[in-house]
């Protein structure tokens, strides 16, 4: 019920009394003037203190690792006094909510995704649990009926480690004979689930010019038959050779996906994102921003490119250049491919094809040579590595820039980390690397991870973040969406639980136990480590007094619940910047 003072319980209705969106330009320097006016109010002899725009109360509040609260009062777009010091901020123009025992934990960061993709993919086919041939045609037959004349169909998430091994072709894949039945008269171009390997019809083929002559291209690979003609799988690089054959989406079309992904964040209490950002998608966010519509904050990468690294130098951008809302200066480059596809690049062969040791998508000299005009130039290097040979190659290139440059606090990243060395594991934190990892590829690939390395090289280092944070090493958790679901609610069950999201509770125990972590090591890895790796860990992921009021009221209390039931939770409501962004209906 709504009282003289504004008070809400956990109801409909009581969004549009919330503070108004705070992220029009300006709002920063209002935001500031704000607290000085504040600062100076209550330093005045007699006077009372500012009262707050919003109180939350009647919950645990997860302030940060170890520290608890009761309350929130939030003033402006930031947090302004936590417990009874945020009660006393209750005025008769506050509106204070009821937490009727929910919890309030920072707003998620997630440290490594694809917002624009992914909103792109909300749009294309979603093959995402296709366990069939038959499956994925219907799919891409429903689509291509709706589709203009000669229009490409693209879509995302097949998984050739869900099919039957008797569907599939040369080198068990899937063939282009499935596509073109499904879609005759329209190009199509389907992306495996992690993005690294890529489906295509004969007659996307043909477009693309890919034929029996077609050489593989460096750090790629086209899947052959018996008699050299491509089946239509390309991995890594390879994939380059229908990119430019196929159509960029258009400012439409690339917005409406946006908007998808962000109304996604919000409803999944997502309030900053690290993503893969193109200048056309960066130009978007900044519209958004201006119309007062933008509801997560963008940390923006571009491609490890010299052509972009020597851009960016002459504008005078650094690693975080920006402001709250949208910022860049990390740039991510590709060491290696991916473990379900076999093109990881690994120290010793595959278990399951010892023919191969996966794909070296940038060579060491090159690595090597970027990631130092990186570091020379401020900037924030990120790079994906899945291999052990791949990690390693990268923390090496890390580690010749540092001795070459001498410069300290970098916070380089490596992306994923998925299989390390042993020997590797201590060199994160002396080279002050940061491991952005993701959870939920652990408990999506342990059906055939120990098939791929064998279970002594996954017992070894096999997303293994417990055996990082215990060598000192910094972790911040993402969840690589669309690679994976944005929900980081599936994260956190993987963290804590490493067990199937698909069938809960299994294997017993988790599959390899001894990497989980507490619920609060987990949240803490999503929020605080996460603005760690962006530079941002003074303005955002605790909810101190002071830093930027972005939160989630979780309508179940995630630090008390059993693991069965975290994969039920929800986000009640979604708070960016002191204005609330997403209300559980």
């Amino acid at each position: 019920m709504l009282s003289k003072r504004g008070h809400y319980g956990m109801h409909s209705g009581y969004t549009a009394r919330m503070p108004a969106p705070r992220n029009a330009p300006g709002a920063l320097r209002g935001a500031l003037l704000c607290a000085l006016a504040a600062l100076a109010c209550a330093s005045a002899p007699g006077r009372p203190a500012p009262s707050a725009d919003l109180v939350l109360r009647g919950g645990p509040v997860f302030v940060a690792a170890g520290k608890r609260s009761t309350a929130v009062a939030i003033r402006g777009d930031r947090i302004a006094a936590l417990g009874e010091e945020a009660e006393r901020m209750v005025g008769a123009s506050t509106r204070v909510v009821d937490l009727r025992g929910r919890l309030v934990t920072p707003g998620i960061n997630d440290a490594h995704c694809h917002l624009g993709a992914g909103g792109l993919s909300m749009l294309e086919v979603d093959l995402r649990g296709a366990s069939s041939l038959r499956e994925i045609e219907s799919r891409v037959r429903a689509a291509a009926d709706k589709a203009a004349p000669g229009e490409w169909i693209t879509g995302r998430g097949w998984d050739q480690t869900r099919l039957r091994s008797s569907e599939l072709g040369p080198g068990g894949w899937p063939t282009s004979e499935t596509l073109d039945r499904a879609s005759p008269r329209h190009p199509v171009y389907l992306r495996r689930v992690d993005g690294h390997t890529g489906w295509a019809s004969s007659r996307a083929l043909q477009l693309a010019g890919i034929n029996v002559r077609t050489p593989d291209p460096p750090g790629g690979e086209i899947v052959r038959d018996a008699r050299g003609a491509p089946t239509g799988i390309l991995k890594e690089n390879a994939q380059d050779l229908v990119a430019g054959a196929l159509p960029p989406p258009g400012a439409d079309k690339l917005r409406r996906g946006i908007l998808a992904a962000l109304d996604l964040a919000a409803r999944t209490g997502v309030t900053s994102v690290q993503s893969e950002v193109t200048p056309a998608e960066l130009d978007i966010y900044r519209g958004l921003r201006a119309e007062g519509r933008l509801t997560v904050r963008i940390y923006g990468w571009l491609p490890l490119t010299m052509e972009v690294v020597r851009a960016l130098e002459q504008r005078g951008e650094r690693a975080a250049s920006g402001d709250a809302w949208v910022r860049t200066g990390l740039v991510k480059g590709y060491a290696d491919g991916t473990l379900g596809s076999r093109t990881a690049l690994m120290l010793e062969p595959y278990s399951d094809n010892p023919s191969t040791r996966g794909i070296q998508r940038m060579a060491g000299p090159e690595m090597d040579a970027l990631v130092l005009a990186a570091d020379r130039a401020g900037l924030q290097v990120a790079v994906h590595a899945i291999g052990d040979a791949a990690n390693r190659e990268v923390l090496d290139a890390i580690e010749r820039a540092a001795a070459a440059t001498g410069r300290r606090g970098a916070r380089h990243r490596i992306e994923h980390a998925q299989v390390l060395d042993a020997a590797d594991i201590p060199r994160f934190a002396r080279l002050g690397a940061i491991a952005s990892m993701q959870p939920t590829h652990a408990t999506s690939d342990m059906r055939w991870a120990e098939d791929r390395i064998g279970h002594a090289r996954a017992e070894e280092g096999a997303y293994a973040w417990r055996k990082l944070l215990d060598a000192g090493a910094r972790v911040a958790f993402g969840t690589d969406f669309a690679v994976e679901p944005l929900d980081p609610v599936e994260g956190l069950y993987s963290a804590v639980t490493r067990q199937s999201r698909e069938k809960p509770g299994t294997p017993p125990g988790g599959w390899l136990p001894s990497q989980r972590l507490s619920m609060e090591e987990a949240l803490s890895l999503y929020t605080a480590s996460s603005a760690y790796a962006e530079f941002q860990e003074q303005v955002k992921g605790t909810l101190e007094p002071g830093k930027l009021a972005d939160l989630v009221v979780w309508e179940r209390d995630l630090l008390a619940l059993p693991p069965e039931q975290i994969l039920q939770a929800k986000p009640a409501l979604t708070v960016v910047g002191g204005a609330v962004v997403y209300q559980q209906p």
